[in-house]
C-alpha cells in the first residue's frame, strides 16, 4: 500500500492551490483535516502505473496528510474504495477512473467518531511506551496473525482506542493474549470469535458489535476491522465510565460486563461457565475467580506467551 505513484501530475494541480493556503496555518487534528478536505471540490483521477489508493489519498490531502497516521489514511483509502465500488482496496488498475469526493473523508470521520471527540494526533501519542503491546504485535506477525505492514497501523489504532475508552494499551495486549493468543483474528471456540472473542447470544459481544445474525462472519475480518468492533463494543458496554480502567476491569468488560459491579478484590465474581485455569485462585478451576486472580492470571499468561520471544528475534524471522 505504500508504493510511490510514478505519475502524480493530475493530483499536483489539485493540491497546489490548497497547499499554498495551508502553509501559514496547517491543520492540527483529524477533525480539522476532514473539515478542510470537505471544502474541496470533487475530482476524478485516472490511475497511473504505480498508484495505490493510499498514495492517491495522501496526495489529495496534501500537507494535511502529515497530521494523520498510517491507519487513518488507510481508513480514508478504504472509504474511497467503497464509494468507487472497488472490492479490494489494495488492487487498482492503470486507466481506472477514481472519483475523490469530500464526502469520502466525512464518511471516514464517522468511522472514527470516538477518536476525534477528544484525541489530537501528535508525535507523543504515536510514540507512547507500550512494551507488552509491542511484543504482542511482533509475536502476532511472527505467527501470521497480522501482516508486517499492518503492525504500526494496528498499534496506532489501539493507542487511540486506549485514549478514547480509558485503558492501558499493555492491558489490552494482555487481554488478547488470554482471549485469542494475542491478536489472532481467526481465534474461535465455536461460539466466541476474534481477537477479544465476541460471543454469540442475544445480549453478548457479537450482538453488541453488530453481528448478532452471523457471529462467525467476524472471523473473516482483519485485525484492523475487528478493532472497529472493539471500539463499538467498548462504547456499548460503557467502558469509559470505569476509566481509567484497571486490568481486571478491562478484562471483565470483555468477559462478563455485569461482574464489574463487584469492586472488592478478593470476593468471588459471578462468572458463568468454565474459564481458563489461569483466571482462578490457585489456577484451580474448581475454585473461584476474583479480581485479584484475574490480574495475576493475565500477567502470568502474558509472561509465559511472550517470554520465549524477543522483538529482535521475531523481526529477524519475518525479514
Amino acid at each position: 500500500m505504500e508504493i510511490q505513484s510514478k505519475n502524480s501530475d493530475q493530483i499536483n494541480d489539485i493540491v497546489k492551490e490548497r497547499t499554498r493556503k495551508r502553509e501559514s496555518a496547517p491543520s492540527t487534528s483529524f477533525r480539522q483535516v476532514v473539515e478542510e478536505a470537505n471544502r474541496e471540490a470533487t475530482s476524478t483521477l485516472s490511475v497511473q502505473r504505480g498508484d495505490t489508493l493510499v498514495s492517491l489519498t495522501r496526495n489529495f490531502l496534501g500537507q494535511s496528510a502529515a497530521q494523520l497516521n498510517k491507519g487513518q489514511i488507510y481508513d480514508l483509502a478504504k472509504t474511497l474504495a467503497k464509494e468507487n465500488g472497488i472490492a479490494n482496496p489494495d488492487r487498482i488498475m492503470p486507466g481506472q477512473q477514481i472519483t475523490i469526493t469530500p464526502m469520502s473523508t466525512l464518511a471516514a470521520l464517522k468511522l472514527r467518531q470516538g477518536l476525534v471527540e477528544g484525541v489530537q494526533l501528535t508525535k507523543e501519542s504515536t510514540q507512547s511506551s507500550a512494551p507488552v503491546l509491542d511484543k504482542t504485535l511482533a509475536r502476532a506477525v511472527s505467527k501470521g496473525y497480522l501482516q508486517a505492514q499492518e503492525q504500526h497501523s494496528v498499534r496506532d489504532k489501539i493507542l487511540q482506542l486506549a485514549t478514547s475508552h480509558g485503558f492501558s494499551p499493555d492491558d489490552f495486549a494482555r487481554t488478547t493474549l488470554m482471549e485469542s493468543d494475542g491478536m489472532n483474528p481467526r481465534a474461535s471456540n465455536g461460539s466466541c470469535h476474534g481477537i477479544i472473542q465476541f460471543c454469540s447470544g442475544g445480549n453478548r459481544g457479537a450482538a453488541s458489535a453488530g453481528y448478532a445474525n452471523d457471529p462467525k462472519e467476524i472471523l473473516s475480518l482483519s485485525v484492523m476491522d475487528q478493532l472497529d468492533l472493539v471500539d463499538r463494543y467498548f462504547t456499548d458496554t460503557k467502558l469509559k465510565d470505569y476509566g481509567p480502567a484497571s486490568l481486571d476491569t478491562l478484562y471483565l468488560t470483555v468477559l462478563t460486563p455485569n461482574a464489574r459491579n463487584e469492586t472488592r478484590a478478593n470476593v468471588p465474581l459471578n462468572i458463568a461457565g468454565r474459564q481458563a485455569a489461569a483466571l482462578y485462585e490457585g489456577r484451580d478451576q474448581a475454585g473461584v475467580i476474583t479480581r485479584n486472580s484475574i490480574i495475576t492470571g493475565l500477567k502470568q499468561n502474558a509472561r509465559e506467551r511472550l517470554g520465549e520471544f524477543s522483538v529482535a528475534r521475531i523481526e529477524r524471522k519475518i525479514m
